[in-house]
C-alpha cells in the first residue's frame, strides 16, 4: 500500500493497517485522499458500487444456514447533490466525520475531500459548497485521449523501425473559466531510445503550459513493441534504401 501511495504522489501518507483505524504512524491528508480517489474512479465498475443506494447480501458459510443482511449506502451525497456519483464516507473518533465525494456535470468531474467534521450532516453540506464553487468557477480542457498518437519515433536497427508515441490515459486540465485559450501542449521525446522497446514503455512527455507557464507533465508511451532487427532484416532494408 505504501509503495502504491508513493507511485501516486501521495507524499503525506503512511499506512500501518488496511482498515483506517487510529494507530501510531498511520496518517494521510485530504490532498492525498483526493489523489487516491482520482485513481480509484478510473475503474468504471466502481461507480456501480458507489451509486447503489440499497442492496442485500447473504451472510454465513456456503452450504450452511445463511441470513440476508440489508445494506444502505452511508454516502447521502448521491441522493442530495445533482450529478453526485461517489465516493466514500469515513469516521473514527480521532478523524471525525469524513467524506471523499465526487460529482460530474457535462465533461467535468470534481472530487472534494472533507476531514474532521463534528457531525455527519456537516460533511455533506461542506462538500456541496465546495462542489458548487468548483462547477461555478472551473472547466475542463481535454488534452489527450487514451491511445491518441503524439508523433512517432524512428529507431535504428529495430523492427518495426518507426513506432507511435501515445498517451496511456485520458488527460484533461482543470482551468478557471475563460482561461482555456492560453493552454497548449509540447511533445518532448527522450534523446536516446534503442531497441528492444516494450509496448507501454515510456518514451517521452507531454508538457502542458498556460501562457508559457508550465502546469504539468504527462508520460507518452510506445504504442507497440520493437525488437532488435536481425542481420537479414537490416541487409534487406539497406538494399531497399539503395534502390530508392
Amino acid at each position: 500500500m505504501n509503495k502504491r501511495a508513493k507511485e501516486l504522489g501521495m507524499k503525506d501518507t503512511h499506512f500501518v493497517n488496511t482498515n483506517g483505524l487510529p494507530v501510531a504512524d498511520h496518517y494521510t491528508s485530504a490532498y492525498d485522499i483526493a489523489l487516491m480517489s482520482r485513481e480509484l474512479i478510473k475503474h468504471t465498475h466502481t461507480k456501480d458500487w458507489f451509486n447503489t443506494w440499497q442492496t442485500t447480501i447473504k451472510v454465513g458459510l456456503e452450504g450452511k444456514k445463511q441470513t440476508e443482511l440489508g445494506l444502505t449506502n452511508t454516502n447521502r451525497l448521491i441522493k442530495m447533490y445533482p450529478g453526485a456519483n461517489g465516493i466514500k464516507t469515513g469516521f473514527t473518533q480521532d478523524a471525525g466525520y469524513c467524506l471523499s465525494g465526487s460529482a460530474t456535470k457535462g465533461d467535468l468531474t470534481l472530487i472534494s475531500v472533507i476531514l474532521g467534521c463534528k457531525t455527519s450532516k456537516l460533511r455533506f453540506s461542506e462538500t456541496c459548497k465546495l462542489m458548487d464553487y468548483g462547477f461555478a468557477n472551473y472547466e475542463s480542457v481535454k488534452i489527450a485521449e487514451k491511445g491518441e498518437p503524439f508523433g512517432s519515433i524512428e529507431l535504428e536497427k529495430a523492427t518495426p523501425s518507426i513506432i507511435d508515441a501515445v498517451s496511456p490515459e485520458n488527460i484533461s486540465i482543470l482551468v478557471k473559466k475563460g482561461k482555456k485559450d492560453g493552454i497548449k501542449g509540447e511533445t518532448i521525446f527522450k534523446k536516446s531510445i534503442y531497441a528492444p522497446v516494450k509496448r507501454d514503455q515510456e518514451v517521452g512527455e507531454i508538457v502542458i503550459y498556460q501562457n508559457d507557464k508550465e502546469l504539468s507533465r504527462y508520460p507518452l508511451v510506445a504504442a507497440e513493441s520493437a525488437d532488435k532487427a536481425t542481420f537479414v532484416e537490416l541487409y534487406i532494408r539497406m538494399l531497399k534504401e539503395g534502390v530508392r
